[in-house]
């Protein structure tokens, strides 16, 4: 097994264009969420959102869904497949984690093209 080592530096807040890595279900002490793996790819630094499993219109986990894939609106379920590496722009900003400063998502935005 090869292990990249990846020396962890949180953004400056701001907006950041990102690539969706993967979606994934854990368990929190919030109970099962769902995990977001976003990568920023200029300076390779990853940034993990969590939503809920809620199905709602109104619920993050659908609004970030749109914006990565708008044709979402007009479909009765997605899937990964729909938003897995798809881009956005983040909005970001800096907070003290457990384990030191850490990027937090504040808002998911459709790219400005």
């Amino acid at each position: 097994m090869i292990m990249k080592i990846n020396t962890y530096k949180p953004l400056d807040e701001g907006c950041y264009e990102f690539t969706l890595n993967s979606i994934e279900e854990k368990e929190t002490i919030y109970g099962n969420r769902l995990m977001w793996l976003f990568e920023e790819m200029e300076q390779g630094v990853e940034v993990a959102g969590f939503t809920s499993l809620s199905s709602s219109t109104q619920a993050n986990a659908y609004i970030w869904a749109l914006v990565l894939n708008p044709e979402i609106q007009n479909q009765k379920i997605w899937t990964e497949e729909d938003v897995v590496g798809r881009r956005c722009c983040l909005r970001v900003e800096v907070v003290q984690g457990s384990k030191g400063p850490k990027n937090k998502i504040v808002e998911v935005l459709p790219l400005k093209e």
